[in-house]
C-alpha cells in the first residue's frame, strides 16, 4: 500500500496545476500483487464488453503497434515473470497492448481543435464511458471535471505539445467508491456500507515514431478500513473530503457520508 503515501490530499478548490512529476521509465508500470489479477479481469472484459471498453481507428493503428512493441520490451527487461503470449490471439493492436498489462491505455493525438482522445482500451473506468469520449478534444472529455475548463485545459494541451519523445510524467487522483468493482462506467450504489479508497496512477509518455502520447491508467484500491493504522492519512483524507465542493462531490460519485467522516475522525 505504498501508493497511499503518494496521494495528494490537498484542501482547497481546483487550481491550474496538473500535479505531474518526472517519471523514470524504469518505473513506468507498477507491477504489484494485484497486477496479474487485474490483467486477467481486463482480458475478460475485452471479451465480454468489447464495444464498451475498446475504441480504435485506422489512424491510430501504427501508434498502437508501436505501443505494443514498447510494452514487450519493457516487460521482458524488467518483469519477465509476468510475460505471456496471450496477446498474440488478438487482431487489434491496441487491444493486444491492453492484454499485455494491468493498465488501461489511451492514445492522444493533436488536432486543430486541441489534443484528442483518439483511441482507448479502458476496462476500469471510474464514472465515465469510453464510447462517449473517444474522438473528442480533451476539453470535451474533461467537461465534467470541476475546474478543468479554462487555464488548466490550456496548460494540459501546451504540456502535451512540449512532451519530448521518450519523456514521461506521472500523477495520481483518488476517490471514494462504494464497491470493489473495477468496471464502473456509471455511479451505482453498491448497496453496502463498505467504502473503498480508489486511486489512478496515471502516466503520459510520447512515442518516438508515431509521436502520439500514451496515457496509462493503473487503478489501485483498498478498503477504507486499510487506513485504520494510518492516523496521518485518515486526518488528511477527512480534511480533504470536507473541503469538497458540491460539484466535486457530484463528479466523484458522492460515496461519502457522515459515517465515513466519523470513521476517519475516530482514527485520526
Amino acid at each position: 500500500m505504498d501508493w497511499i503515501d503518494e496521494l495528494e490530499l490537498r484542501v482547497g478548490p481546483p487550481d491550474a496545476a496538473m500535479g505531474t512529476h518526472a517519471l523514470d521509465l524504469a518505473c513506468w508500470l507498477r507491477v504489484d500483487d494485484d497486477w496479474c489479477a487485474q490483467r486477467e479481469r481486463a482480458r475478460a472484459l475485452l471479451e465480454e464488453r468489447r464495444r464498451d471498453v475498446l475504441a480504435t481507428t485506422p489512424a491510430t493503428h501504427d501508434a498502437a503497434v508501436e505501443l505494443g512493441a514498447l510494452l514487450d520490451t519493457w516487460l521482458v527487461e524488467r518483469h519477465p515473470e509476468v510475460v505471456d503470449d496471450e496477446h498474440l490471439l488478438e487482431t487489434d493492436p491496441l487491444a493486444a497492448a491492453r492484454r499485455r498489462v494491468a493498465e488501461d491505455l489511451c492514445l492522444l493525438t493533436p488536432s486543430p481543435a486541441g489534443w484528442l482522445l483518439a483511441a482507448g482500451a479502458v476496462c476500469f473506468p471510474s464514472y465515465w464511458a469510453l464510447r462517449e469520449k473517444v474522438g473528442r478534444p480533451l476539453l470535451d472529455v474533461h467537461q465534467p471535471v470541476p475546474g478543468y475548463a479554462g487555464p488548466l485545459a490550456t496548460r494540459v494541451d501546451r504540456f502535451l505539445g512540449r512532451l519530448r519523445p521518450g519523456q514521461a510524467v506521472w500523477r495520481r487522483n483518488w476517490s471514494i467508491h462504494d464497491s470493489a468493482d473495477l468496471y464502473v462506467p456509471v455511479h451505482v450504489d453498491g448497496g453496502t456500507s463498505e467504502r473503498w479508497l480508489r486511486s489512478e496512477l496515471q502516466t503520459l509518455l510520447r512515442l518516438p515514431a508515431s509521436e502520439a502520447v500514451v496515457f496509462t491508467i493503473r487503478t489501485q484500491q483498498v478498503p477504507l478500513a486499510a487506513l485504520a493504522g494510518r492516523p496521518d492519512r485518515c486526518a488528511a483524507l477527512a480534511a480533504s473530503l470536507r473541503a469538497w465542493s458540491p460539484a466535486v462531490r457530484s463528479y466523484k460519485g458522492a460515496a461519502v457520508g457522515a459515517a465515513v467522516l466519523r470513521w476517519l475522525d475516530e482514527r485520526s
